[in-house]
């Protein structure tokens, strides 16, 4: 036998060697790092609920966790209680919350059936449940970049001194981003499918909805800003686009489009686009919100049905055409005023 043989075995043992304590070194690493990590997001989560606490409102978790180790940060949380100095309170069951170590600007959150809130002194209280809810939110290092939430089969029981009832839809998506073609801008989508309400019995068919609208100058409220303080600072006025705003229920569609602006006291002004098609199913549904024998109602049926179409909806199908006129908040249809949108938020706040 050779006797370079033992000095090569020799070698090969001081190489094994060498990779296990390269492998124990990076090991070590990583984990102290993650642990780090660990206590920076559990500091950066006290430091949150305090600011939180400082505005007047109590967020309690139980059994409040972080795990994930090694590859993820996951932040466990049972019973999410939030609750302010009026008394109103709301819960929600569970909360799940995940990052990658590598990609911690992106979070994926789930939240656990049911939610609830209560308002004592307004009486109101309601319950929400869902088959599955879930967000993904996306960050940079001073703002949100792009923030998705979808629920499926959400379902929600809501009582209060005027009226008490459910309402449930098939899926219901939020999303929120920067626009992609107007610097400053913020673009927010929201859909609701398959909405059915007791509130509104008059609902012959489940109603489809779609709401996009565009907030010009507005990228400030992505990295925390408040809308008011936003408003102000923008001369007292901020326009906003609804790019398309869709009622659909069963053969009949309404839709809204056009320019607005907001105050500083949340009212909106301008001028929308207004189409309908088909309406008499729209009329038969809406019917039962005004008083019975309305002079109202009865002077837009009376309108509504001798008019014809003028144009096309956004979907190419022909459409009876009007402007809807916003004065403050105050709504008009040529010479009728169908009534008051509530301001966006209330001034002063």
């Amino acid at each position: 036998m050779s006797s370079d043989t033992p000095i090569k075995e020799k070698s090969s043992k001081r190489k094994y060697l060498l990779l296990l304590a390269a492998i124990f070194v990076v090991a070590a690493g990583w984990s102290g790092a993650w642990a780090y990590g660990r206590s920076v997001l559990a500091s950066q989560i006290d430091r949150q609920l305090a600011q939180i606490s400082d505005l007047g409102t109590e967020v309690n978790c139980r059994d409040l966790d972080i795990g994930g180790y090694p590859f993820r940060y996951e932040i466990y949380c049972k019973d999410l209680r939030a609750a302010d100095l009026s008394g109103a309170e709301s819960t929600v069951a569970g909360l799940n919350a995940v990052a990658l170590v590598y990609n911690p600007w992106h979070v994926i959150l789930e939240a656990k059936t049911p939610a609830a809130v209560s308002v004592p002194l307004k009486g109101v209280a309601g319950e929400l449940s869902w088959k599955t809810a879930w967000a993904s939110a996306k960050y940079s290092m001073d703002s949100l970049g792009d923030v998705d939430v979808v629920l499926t089969q959400p379902e929600l029981n809501i009582q209060n001194p005027l009226a008490s009832g459910r309402a449930g839809s098939a899926k219901v998506e939020l999303h929120l981003r920067a626009s992609p073609d107007e610097t400053g801008a913020v673009d927010g989508f929201v859909s609701i499918d398959g909405l059915t309400s007791e509130l509104m019995p008059s609902l012959a068919s489940p109603v489809d909805t779609r709401f996009h609208v565009r907030v010009k100058d507005a990228a400030p409220l992505l990295a925390g800003a408040d809308l008011r303080w936003i408003i102000q600072e923008k001369g007292g006025e901020l326009p906003v686009r609804l790019e398309l705003a869709e009622i659909a229920m069963g053969m009949s569609r309404f839709g809204a489009s056009g320019d607005l602006t907001v105050n500083d006291a949340g009212a909106l002004s301008g001028t929308l686009t207004l189409t309908l098609v088909q309406p008499d199913g729209f009329l038969k549904t809406i019917q039962p919100l005004f008083p019975v024998g309305s002079n109202e109602f009865s002077i837009l049926e009376s309108l509504l049905t001798s008019l014809k179409p003028t144009g096309t909806d956004h979907r190419g199908d022909p459409a009876i055409e009007f402007l809807l006129i916003l004065d403050h908040g105050l709504m008009r249809v040529g010479f009728i005023t169908l009534g008051r949108i509530p301001p966006l938020f209330q001034a002063g706040s």
